[in-house]
């Protein structure tokens, strides 16, 4: 269906990729990209589960906007964790929107008008970031935001 704010409609690969990444935990990432025609988002790449955040930020370029989901795993302390660290296993689902200052005015406009109906297909998004620069997606910035 289309979004009806900006007629971009979701391709159904890209719900199945991100429930197979939040219910299989398949798959670490995946970022998205509107089509050349500007008439759908698709799947771009999908990083395996054994991919780092460094892989996910190597495949957002840096002259055009992408969207992105990214399983980040953590731990907190916890006092009733097993192990000798009480150290507890978490993960949170992020979405990024990605969109550089050196990507051009009319995707940046397609891209952020675009942005809130594709996340409402994705149920199971825990945390929103936004990012125009590599300094604002970085390992800290996300463990910022689940501690």
């Amino acid at each position: 269906m289309a979004n009806a704010a900006s007629g971009v409609a979701v391709a159904e690969e890209c719900t199945a990729r991100f429930q197979e990444l939040r219910t299989a935990r398949a798959h670490r990432f995946v970022v998205f990209k509107i089509d050349g025609s500007l008439e759908q988002v698709v799947v771009d790449k999908v990083g395996p589960r054994d991919a780092g955040f460094d892989d996910l930020t190597a495949s957002l370029p840096a002259d055009g906007c992408r969207y992105a989901v990214y399983d980040h795993d953590f731990t907190i302390g916890d006092a009733t964790a097993q192990g000798a660290a009480g150290e507890a296993p978490r993960s949170k689902i992020f979405f990024v929107s990605w969109s550089p200052a050196t990507a051009d005015v009319k995707s940046k406009m397609v891209y952020a008008s675009s942005c809130e109906g594709f996340k409402k297909e994705l149920d199971g998004v825990q945390i929103d970031l936004q990012a125009t620069e590599p300094s604002e997606l970085t390992l800290d910035v996300l463990n910022d935001h689940v501690s």
